[in-house]
């Protein structure tokens, strides 16, 4: 073992504090000293592997390691920073600058074993380059620095929708990017060719100990380890947490049923009756005739004269509001009795399928989302509680249209008492692959013309509406309908994590309820009509649903919902996005 090399440790040390103190706001003095311990142990690891063997790697592969460390290390706490978050715990753990130390002395020691280590050293630095690369190409796109939510709506997704985003871009681009990838791996191996000549076994054996303490410091601990709380691995491991607890999301049904104590009120029906609750995807009212100027392009021909010509069973909505920018954290809300304002675990948390249950309704969910190679969302997990959950049948790369949902309501029995959800792929981008060829009532300019094709899957939609509003009041005693969507958009402009104006959460709810309903559930009848003009965010669908269903339970807040007198939710009370936006903000 040579000291000297030793001397390097509180020059990496120093390099890291002075990173540290730039980055995090003001640490107090006790976690700023916890950080400092940390480093110093990680800065003598960093480099015992070059101390043990007495010499340092080939210059070239020395450097190209410690620069892949480096900025790895750099990356998220800087992006972190000039995304205006100043009080990240990214940058208050710091431990992102430790890891990077400790990366650093494992790669060295691969690179002074030489032989077929050497070879693993480019894969590992492209790994960490690539980390980098995803942070910077996100903060570039949106603005801000990649989260742990950022980091799930990016990879919660499907492959058809995969497929799309990479369409929507040219083929060069596409080429562009696999060549820069297998550009900086051959890079990588090709910087590395200096180090490969292999040390004596006995001299390897005490270098590779020393880079498998270097990994043992990163890694120990698991879920409190540095790795773990180091930005980037963080939130992949945020998103394993979530996954896990959404595969037991079945384990939790007698939890979720336990105390729904369901009483029915209003006057029963004189027959079966089906309750259709229609889940649109980015529908944003500006552009829906029905409840908007949309110029002379009228997008929603049928919804606007079923409320101008039969405005006594149909009840619009114009000030309905989404909770969140993006579905999953939406229906996490919507379609469960967590909201804003009742904060209970999501995992037992009673459902809109389990208060349908509990009233004798049986449960259909039809969607043409898919599972095509897509992650357990909140979404998918609660439709796989229905008594019949079934999806539209995909094919990579060919996105079904979402009228392929009417087939799915022959298995509904008209003799039963129904609760039936459709979750279209309505409006989700891209637009033009929503709706077949000969629905297009508007040629958009050129390919960048995302406005008139969003408007054409908007009248689409429309045309989907009647023919399920068709097929429910003709063979399945339907006795409400409720189409309400996840989120909006904006067509015209990129979609982004963070909240850039309520254009992203402004969304249509029109309820529609039969002559039966009206005479037998008066009292909630008269709820909706008089509650048309209120606010609403879709955290509170679930109470709307209830209420529709006109039950009684611990489980249901009727102060929640549209269907009842209590309803008591005001504009300056609302908000969306877990409460950091007001919606009194939305002047126009």
């Amino acid at each position: 073992m040579t000291l000297s090399y030793f001397a390097a440790s509180p020059v990496v040390w120093a390099v890291a504090m002075v990173q540290y103190l730039i980055f995090s706001r003001k640490p107090y003095a006790g976690r700023a000293a916890g950080v400092a311990a940390r480093y110093a142990a990680s800065a003598v690891l960093a480099m015992l592997p070059i101390s043990v063997a007495g010499h340092t790697p080939a210059t070239r592969p020395l450097i190209f390691a410690a620069a892949s460390a480096f900025i790895y290390q750099l990356a998220c706490p800087l992006l972190t920073r000039a995304g205006g978050r100043r009080d990240s715990e990214v940058l208050l753990a710091g431990a992102d600058a430790a890891v990077g130390m400790l990366a650093f002395g494992m790669l060295s020691a691969l690179l002074l074993i030489g032989g077929p280590c050497c070879w693993l050293v480019g894969p590992l630095e492209l790994a960490l380059l690539a980390t980098v690369i995803v942070q910077a190409t996100y903060f570039i796109m949106y603005g801000s620095a990649m989260d742990a939510y950022g980091f799930r709506l990016m990879t919660q997704t499907n492959t058809n929708e995969v497929i799309e985003f990479i369409r929507y871009y040219p083929v060069w681009v596409s080429g562009l990017l696999v060549c820069a990838i297998a550009g900086v791996l051959t890079a990588c191996e090709w910087v590395n060719l200096p180090a490969a000549s292999l040390l004596p076994l006995p001299d390897a054996a005490m270098v590779g100990a020393a880079g498998l303490a270097c990994v043992i410091a990163a890694c120990a601990g698991g879920r409190n380890s540095l790795a773990a709380h180091s930005g980037f691995v963080s939130f992949w491991l945020d998103k394993r947490d979530a996954m896990r607890r959404l595969r037991d999301y079945p384990q939790f049904r007698g939890e979720r049923e336990k105390g729904i104590r369901l009483q029915h009120l209003g006057r029963p029906y004189d027959g079966p009756s089906t309750i259709v609750l229609v889940i649109g995807e980015s529908a944003n009212r500006d552009y829906m005739s029905a409840f908007a100027d949309t110029g002379d392009r009228e997008t929603t021909p049928w919804m606007s004269a079923c409320s101008r010509d039969d405005s006594r069973h149909w009840t619009l909505f114009p000030n309905a509001y989404s909770c969140g920018m993006h579905t999953f954290k939406a229906l996490e809300h919507g379609l469960t009795e967590k909201n804003q304002f009742r904060d209970v675990d999501f995992a037992t948390a009673a459902s809109i399928v389990d208060m349908a249950r509990a009233a004798g309704r049986r449960v259909h969910w039809y969607s043409n989302q898919g599972h095509l190679g897509a992650s357990l969302s909140q979404v998918s997990v609660i439709a796989e509680q229905a008594d019949e959950a079934m999806w539209t049948n995909q094919q990579p790369g060919l996105p079904p249209y979402d009228r392929e949902l009417l087939a799915f309501l022959d298995r509904v029995d008209p003799s039963r008492d129904n609760l039936v959800v459709l979750h279209l792929k309505g409006n989700h981008f891209s637009f033009e692959n929503r709706y077949p060829a000969e629905a297009e009532t508007w040629r958009p300019d050129s390919e960048a013309d995302t406005r008139t094709t969003y408007m054409n899957s908007i009248r689409y939609v429309d045309t989907l509406l009647r023919d399920v509003w068709r097929e429910g009041t003709e063979r399945l005693n339907m006795k409400a309908m409720v189409y309400c969507s996840d989120h909006a958009i904006i067509p015209d402009r990129h979609r982004a994590p963070t909240f850039t104006g309520f254009g992203d959460v402004r969304i249509p709810l029109a309820v529609w309820t039969s002559e039966d309903f009206i005479a037998s559930h008066a009292e909630r009848y008269t709820a909706l009509r008089a509650n048309a003009q209120c606010c609403w965010t879709n955290d509170f669908l679930y109470d709307l649903m209830c209420g529709l269903m006109d039950v009684q339970s611990p489980r249901f807040d009727p102060s929640g919902s549209l269907a009842h007198s209590a309803y008591n939710y005001r504009r300056e009370q609302l908000t969306v996005l877990d409460g950091t936006v007001r919606l009194a903000g939305d002047t126009e």
